[in-house]
């Protein structure tokens, strides 16, 4: 099998989440859907065209900015079907229930498609190696033009399956994507048998290493390998610690954290994620957010995630004639959507559904909305170079280098 994971034209509404990264490369729960549906055979990106080019100029020369790898998708085994091509939205939600739905599919292996409303979800093609066919035809040119050939898709005319798969249709939808995932995620973890519990719910992967004076007031608290938690740390479960993280001592990882590869944190940490290579490792609380990569939450850095009225956070959208529209995340619990490579200044206060845009550098106390490159420390804008310049430098904390397809990037992404 071979899976094929598309980024179609509303991928924008997810915002400053998927500005500098593919959506399928969004953690939620304790994975990615390109890391989940990489259990099921070879993956490739179908992305939009800065993005695509990026990883072109990447050529696997090292993991991306957002922490994943490269496409190298084996070739597709054959089935009396013939071979069989996975078609997957990138905002699908990994979650346990969703991706039981697609290994059915997979292992049904009938020509099929899935949709969420007018949004084809996921489709299940029949590919050859002549490459004769119509899927062959809307495979390559899903390849050739991207996500917005998708249509080619819809023009088979295939079977629709009887069922559902969940996804993201806005960017505020993901705290409670998160939320819901993480126990399946956890789950599935823990049935790969590489996992072993060293203390009532807590299981830690070989190579993890964790104080004794470690508290576990409920699990499952999961702990890859190379992670490292200090003493008088408390965890409340589900929470997943990734490959190499670092908790620092006397940290409060309550339900529903989950930390990246790389990733340092301390403090209070509540319900939400921090993408790999990320920073929050002094006092400070982040609640029900999601953090991109490459972001340093200095010291005292806090989140608002409950209103003073206990009522629904509610978003507002700048529209291009000044305006704002208003919506309702629905949550009484909501903090904020921070970008990738977002810094912030000791003592920072981050609002109730703040969204801080990519490269974005802040202080004090935080406009709702904050767009990329904003420097509040320059009283104007980095320059894509400044940008690249503060990268590089945290880079080499992690043994890792800058590269021009980095610099590249951040170029295009900064107009």
């Amino acid at each position: 099998m071979h899976a094929l994971v598309f980024e179609d034209h509303r991928v924008d509404r997810l915002g400053v989440l998927t500005t500098a990264r593919p959506a399928c490369d969004l953690t939620i729960g304790a994975t990615t859907l390109h890391d989940a549906l990489a259990a099921f055979g070879g993956v490739e990106r179908i992305l939009r065209p800065h993005l695509a080019a990026y990883l072109a100029a990447l050529a696997g020369r090292r993991v991306a900015l957002w922490g994943g790898g490269g496409d190298a998708p084996p070739a597709a085994p054959v089935s009396t079907h013939g071979a069989v091509a996975l078609l997957v939205n990138s905002r699908v939600i990994p979650s346990r229930e969703n991706l039981a739905t697609l290994r059915g599919l997979v292992e049904a292996g009938r020509r099929t498609i899935l949709h969420h409303g007018d949004v084809i979800t996921a489709a299940v093609l029949h590919v050859s190696a002549s490459g004769g066919s119509a899927d062959d035809e809307a495979v390559a040119l899903l390849r050739a033009e991207g996500g917005g050939a998708v249509s080619a898709v819809r023009d088979l005319d295939l079977p629709t399956a009887d069922c559902e798969l969940r996804l993201l249709d806005e960017a505020h939808e993901i705290v409670a994507a998160h939320e819901q995932a993480l126990e399946g995620s956890l789950a599935m973890k823990l049935d790969s048998g590489k996992f072993r519990e060293t203390k009532p719910g807590l299981f830690a992967a070989e190579g993890a290493r964790i104080a004794a004076e470690v508290v576990v007031r409920q699990g499952p608290v999961v702990v890859a390998a190379g992670a490292e938690i200090g003493p008088f740390v408390c965890l409340d479960g589900p929470v997943w610690i990734g490959p190499r993280a670092r908790v620092n001592p006397h940290a409060w990882l309550r339900a529903g954290t989950a930390l990246g590869a790389e990733c340092r944190a301390g403090g209070e940490i509540e319900a939400s994620v921090m993408e790999p290579f990320s920073n929050k490792p002094h006092d400070g609380f982040l609640g029900h957010s999601h953090v991109g990569s490459w972001v340093n939450l200095a010291a005292g850095t806090i989140t608002s995630n409950l209103k003073a009225t206990y009522g629904p956070v509610r978003l507002h959208e700048p529209q291009p004639d000044g305006s704002r529209t208003t919506i309702d995340t629905g949550r009484q619990f909501f903090g904020a959507l921070v970008g990738d490579l977002v810094k912030t200044a000791i003592n920072t206060s981050l609002p109730c559904g703040a969204r801080i845009g990519l490269a974005a550098t802040v202080q004090c106390t935080v406009a709702d909305v904050v767009p990329a490159f904003a420097n509040d420390l320059l009283g104007g804008r980095s320059t894509a170079e400044q940008a690249a310049t503060a990268l590089q430098r945290m880079m080499a904390r992690r043994g890792l280098e800058l590269l021009d397809a980095d610099r590249g990037l951040l170029a295009v992404l900064a107009g």
